[in-house]
């Protein structure tokens, strides 16, 4: 019984130490991996010189905006996109219980962001003079609310710009004529 422990013993021992020794390398259990992902259209993309523009609205005169709520002549400000595919848009909006759908135009939301006039939280304030404001309209003509995401507007298969325009408009202030500015910040959400 003795003899017979010793040959297990040692027969387990070189079963262990062999495999160590032998020149072939030890054989291990194998697998597989499963590997996956998705593939999805390209988004629109804000072409790079649209990012930042210096917008000039050109000299106005007291005529141009003599009653309150008279707007001088709009400059149109164009924001160019590039890449935007042709695939479905399914979006929820901003104003209550509508929505965007299309089979194969994208869709975009934009927002503006900045400091609106004190009398008409319509118009963005502008620094240096007093009495007007700036009026910034979509495409449809809608004016744009600050700090405010606007609802989905679908893009036409090949459109790359889209057009927003821009209008100095009388308030209520006193009329203090002069060089003027503002900063108007944006950002795109691509459906």
């Amino acid at each position: 019984m003795r003899r017979m422990t010793h040959i297990i013993a040692l027969g387990a021992a070189l079963g262990v130490i062999a495999p160590v020794m032998a020149d072939e390398p030890v054989s291990a259990d194998g697998g597989a991996l499963y590997v996956h992902g998705v593939m999805r259209e390209n988004t629109c993309r804000l072409e790079m010189d649209s990012a930042w523009q210096d917008v000039d609205l050109g000299d106005i005169s007291r005529a141009d905006v003599s009653l309150v709520g008279k707007m001088a002549k709009p400059v149109t400000v164009k924001l160019y996109l590039r890449d935007c595919p042709q695939i479905p848009t399914r979006s929820a909006n901003i104003t209550p219980l509508t929505h965007t759908r299309s089979a194969q135009q994208p869709g975009y939301q934009a927002r503006f962001v900045a400091a609106t006039d004190a009398l008409n939280p319509d118009l963005i304030k502008v620094t240096g003079v007093s009495g007007i404001g700036l009026r910034l309209k979509d495409s449809r003509g809608q004016t744009v609310k600050m700090a405010q995401q606007s609802d989905t507007v679908l893009l036409n298969p090949g459109q790359d710009m889209v057009n927003f325009t821009l209008a100095p408009e009388r308030t209520t202030a006193p009329l203090v004529v002069g060089p003027y500015h503002a900063l108007i910040n944006f950002s795109m959400i691509y459906q």
